[in-house]
């Protein structure tokens, strides 16, 4: 038996507890999702709203871990990236995937039961390019799953058969071609809450409640403010917060809250994890001074008005795109000889935080990765203590090398918080941002880090040669789980970190594992589609190109010993083709390369930087026979002939910006080609 430490488990008042005799086999409620004990469902994005994504079942254990196969796959053709933790509720598993796609599957055999199309492509197929296509999860509450899709539209299925029961469309008016939802949804005591994401095209950040029934909304908050302040509860708070800024307040944007929300029942509150700001330089949005609340920011409300309780600003004056929305757990920590009730974040700028969920005060933050932007948090006032020179005020980012970089030390991959042995344990990146000659031999890695919360120290940590991996999972029987960028599943004993199996998945990994059991047995599921930020760069390459590997859900159980069929292996050449009779205009090619590098067009973000796809979510338009053919290319972005299949419409784009864009990739392919032939 594991010994407690310092740590007690997540606080729930008693009568918001439901024993097993209490649950019926069609109604899931609040008592069941707050109760930390319950194991056999997955009722929320974290497991329950602590979200720390710890299960209590043990039939799978560090003891017995060895006899574990797969149980079923199931294929997800025309998937791409899958980045969602699946729910399993009453033995069925309910996620999305592309682009908001939802799936019902048996969870005793993988049957898929119903898929649910949210028919991007005829609601607002432009949409398609203001994001990678992933979202991270669903929500369920009383027989309908719900989900936010990537034009913005908030939709409630009906559990057993996906149908629509109800949609809203959360976008502001203004920005509906900007706003996108890649989160998942929160579900609390009948409403439902979402985000948005896109704060790099300067969208105001905000999130909205709704009744779960109907779909009527039944608040909002703003976490940037207005000028002049809006009418209603949040004037005060918009009057502190424009204090802030100073400038033209067109430029007042980002602070978007694109991944996490977590419910409290015991203060009846919602925390929200908010983004960076947009322009990213603060003198550019707000000259002269600033912290530029709510951006980089824990804020608190009301979960019933949305009314502002407090806020904690992790990255005042933020210039480093370090957002805060990385995943909060909320638990009871022995700190100092009592239990508190902290919220618990490892963010994005390298330090881990515990604070006081009842006010919001800093307990303590510590480093948990290589950070040199500052140099430690003061514990009086809450702020950061900046290093000389963190905003390259002397140097030019070419001199000066800063960590984390704008990736963070970690991302929006799930953390997990085992309250038995008081770890958490934390997907880390490790990558500095600026010159180029003063790199770290860790440069473009990752690790799994096992770290006291409580002391604030490393306990273990397993390093990968992989940057870009997925989220992780602990579990009662001493194990944590966690997928790699290489395509491993590996499990790992979680009081050492000793590697105990592992499982060739065939393709990178992104998305967090989830436990369930059906029928007293216990299984462990993940998604398999690598994605996401993986088209940006080296730092993500390992190997994946579009189309060559499929898309899954894996699950796995004692005793199974079932096959996984093969997809074609990593392959890092380019098989560029080329029309040696085209001849090509370089002046064109100039302007199509300024066009397709615009972050506004996109084309960079699922293509690649320079045309180098190093990802797998859209072809390497070097190698694709339709982009040698002027007329089928100008076809797929005016007439958008392939946004069913994800590729957005560039109907707003000039036939002759089309040409540029056309004659820039024809020049990347015929250099490819020339250089393959060396």
């Amino acid at each position: 038996m594991r010994a407690l430490f310092s740590v007690v488990f997540f606080g729930i008042p008693l009568f918001l507890l439901a024993s097993p005799s209490s649950r019926t086999a069609n109604v899931v409620d609040r008592r069941a999702i707050a109760d930390e004990k319950q194991g056999d469902n997955w009722l929320s994005y974290g497991l329950t709203y602590s979200e720390n994504r710890y299960s209590p079942l043990t039939s799978i254990n560090d003891h017995n871990i060895k006899n574990l196969g797969l149980a079923w796959y199931l294929d997800l053709p025309n998937q791409q990236t899958l980045e969602a933790t699946p729910l399993a509720v009453n033995g069925t598993l309910y996620f999305s995937g592309t682009y908001g796609r939802v799936f019902a599957v048996d969870a005793r055999t993988g049957h898929k039961l119903w898929e649910f199309d949210p028919d991007l492509a005829h609601y607002n197929p432009r949409k398609l390019r203001l994001s990678w296509g992933g979202t991270r999860g669903v929500a369920y509450w009383e027989g309908k799953v719900y989900v936010g899709t990537n034009d913005g539209r908030l939709l409630a299925l009906n559990a057993k058969y996906g149908t629509v029961v109800w949609s809203v469309q959360t976008a502001d008016t203004a920005k509906t071609n900007a706003q996108v939802i890649t989160g998942a949804p929160r579900v609390f005591s009948g409403k439902v809450i979402v985000g948005h994401s896109n704060g790099e095209v300067r969208t105001r950040g905000y999130v909205t409640a709704y009744n779960a029934d109907t779909g009527r909304r039944l608040w909002r908050f703003y976490t940037v403010p207005s000028a002049p302040p809006r009418k209603g509860l949040q004037v005060a708070m918009e009057d502190m917060a424009a204090k802030t800024w100073s400038g033209d307040p067109r430029n007042w944007a980002g602070g978007t809250v694109w991944d996490s929300i977590v419910y409290d029942p015991e203060f009846n509150r919602v925390y929200l994890g908010t983004g960076n700001g947009n322009p990213i330089d603060p003198e550019a949005r707000s000259p002269g001074h600033g912290d530029n609340l709510f951006l980089c920011s824990i804020v608190a409300l009301d979960a019933d008005t949305g009314q502002y309780a407090w806020h904690y600003q992790v990255t005042p004056r933020d210039s480093w795109d370090y957002d805060a929305t990385q995943q909060m757990i909320l638990a009871d920590l022995v700190l100092n000889g009592r239990i508190r009730k902290v919220l618990m974040q490892a963010s994005k700028n390298g330090f881990f935080y515990v604070i006081d969920r009842a006010t919001g005060k800093l307990f303590s933050a510590e480093k948990y990765a290589k950070t040199t932007w500052a140099d430690r948090i003061d514990s009086d006032t809450g702020r950061p203590v900046e290093m000389p020179n963190a905003r390259y005020e002397k140097n030019s980012k070419n001199s000066i090398r800063i960590w984390p970089s704008a990736a963070g030390a970690h991302n929006w991959q799930p953390m997990s918080f085992d309250p038995a042995l008081g770890l958490v344990y934390i997907p880390t990146l490790k990558r500095g941002m600026g010159s180029e000659s003063l790199k770290d031999p860790d440069d473009g890695t990752g690790a799994l880090l096992a770290w006291d919360p409580v002391r604030q120290r490393k306990r273990w940590e397993v390093h990968y040669d992989t940057f870009w991996n997925g989220g992780a999972l602990s579990t009662a029987g001493n194990l944590v789980f966690q997928g790699t960028g290489r395509g491993r599943f590996i499990a790992y004993r979680a009081t050492s970190g000793e590697k105990l199996w592992s499982f060739d998945v065939g393709l990178g990994v992104i998305a967090a594992p989830m436990t369930y059991a059906v029928d007293d047995m216990q299984y462990v599921s993940i998604l398999v589609g690598y994605g996401g930020a993986s088209g940006l760069g080296m730092d993500y390459d390992y190997g994946w190109r579009f189309g060559e590997q499929p898309r899954r859900l894996l699950t796995f159980a004692l005793g199974e010993r079932n096959s996984l069929p093969r997809g074609m292996p990593p392959r890092f050449t380019v098989n560029a083709v080329d029309d040696p009779t085209l001849s090509l205009d370089m002046r064109q090619a100039s302007k199509g390369t300024d066009i397709y590098n615009n972050v506004e067009v996109f084309c960079v973000r699922c293509h690649g930087v320079n045309v180098e796809s190093r990802g797998s979510i859209a072809p390497d338009l070097r190698e694709s026979r339709l982009a040698l053919n002027w007329q089928a290319f100008r076809a797929v972005l005016r007439d958008g002939t392939l946004t069913s299949a994800g590729m957005p419409k560039f109907d707003d784009l000039s036939d002759d910006d089309m040409r540029a864009i056309y004659m820039y990739i024809r020049v990347r392919a015929r250099e490819a080609a020339a250089s393959a032939r060396k």
